[in-house]
């Protein structure tokens, strides 16, 4: 990227090989997810908390195999395959080199292929710590994921699932037999009934969407629920937020570490979860990739290999 744009802002070029910092490790990349702040991050959506500095490669976060350890980089090898998250003040996932803090990194099962390892990243973190890190989903509780299709939603139907939690979900029509294959009790098609209508008594609403959402989703919790988002936009002065003092509103910090990484991939290793590919690009076509996502209405994730 050469300044903020849209995807055909995007350009394939050539450039010098990134080196390790002390405590990171460099990869050589063999698979890369494409999510939604990668895009609003190149449109300048963010620029407001993540202002960039041009030529930057974006990327959030990779599975590739060590090819050099910075200095007190510890717990890893030259040759193995590990899962990362990028710095968020430097990215860089989406090229054939990244160099990754150690500390955002985790070993790759070896039975778990590269591409699904992928799908596992930031949106993996985004499903886990609001559900078991903030809400802490327990047996027999009812939870209301919205977007149950998208690349956090359906990995959060599982998560929430294998927890032994009543899942209830929204997405469109198309996506209501496969919100169900991945273990939702109930699939709620948002194109034809009111969530509101359905969902009611709920003890946990995880929101993936925000914005009217976000202020319908207080109706349908129970007293003393709990209402966790990633991206709820600031509710306007003239629409005020119907606040309800018997409820918990909490913004999930979705921080990487080897610990939840190492979670992540287990589960997936031991088939509690598994990861979604809606489509698969070769690194070259990453502006089509982009394009898809800023789109809106992608089922699983988007993966660019190398």
């Amino acid at each position: 990227m050469h300044g903020y744009g849209g995807a055909e802002a995007m350009r394939f070029e050539t450039i010098a090989v990134p080196q390790a910092r002390p405590d990171e490790l460099l990869l050589r990349v063999e698979a890369a997810s494409v999510n939604p702040a990668d895009w609003k991050i190149q449109a300048g959506l963010l620029q407001a908390v993540l202002p960039l500095t041009f030529p930057r490669v974006p990327g959030r976060d990779c599975v590739g195999t060590v090819v050099s350890l910075g200095a007190g980089c510890n717990g890893f090898a030259v040759g193995q395959r590990v899962h990362a998250v990028a710095d968020a003040l430097r990215d860089g996932t989406h090229a054939e080199f990244t160099a990754v803090p150690g500390a955002m990194a985790a070993p790759v099962p070896p039975s778990l292929p590269s591409a699904d390892a992928a799908c596992l990243g930031v949106a993996g973190l985004s499903a886990w710590i609001p559900l078991v890190d903030i809400a802490a989903l327990q047996p027999g509780q009812r939870v209301l994921i919205h977007a149950g299709a998208g690349g956090v939603g359906g990995l959060a139907i599982q998560i929430a699932r294998r927890m032994g939690a009543e899942v209830l979900t929204t997405c469109g029509s198309a996506n209501v037999d496969y919100c169900t294959s991945l273990g939702a009790h109930r699939a709620i098609d948002y194109t034809r009934e009111r969530f509101e209508l359905t969902a009611a008594g709920c003890d946990v609403v995880f929101d993936t969407i925000g914005g009217e959402v976000h202020r319908r989703s207080f109706d349908v919790l129970k007293p003393g629920g709990l209402l966790v988002h990633l991206t709820a936009a600031p509710i306007d002065s003239k629409d005020p937020l119907p606040l309800r003092a018997d409820v918990r509103v909490v913004r999930a910090e979705v921080r990487a570490s080897t610990a939840r990484l190492a979670k992540l991939l287990e589960w997936a290793r031991a088939g509690f979860l598994r990861p979604q590919i809606g489509k698969s690009f070769p690194l070259a076509q990453a502006r089509e990739a982009y394009a898809l996502s800023a789109g809106g209405h992608v089922r699983g994730k988007l993966v660019l290999t190398a």
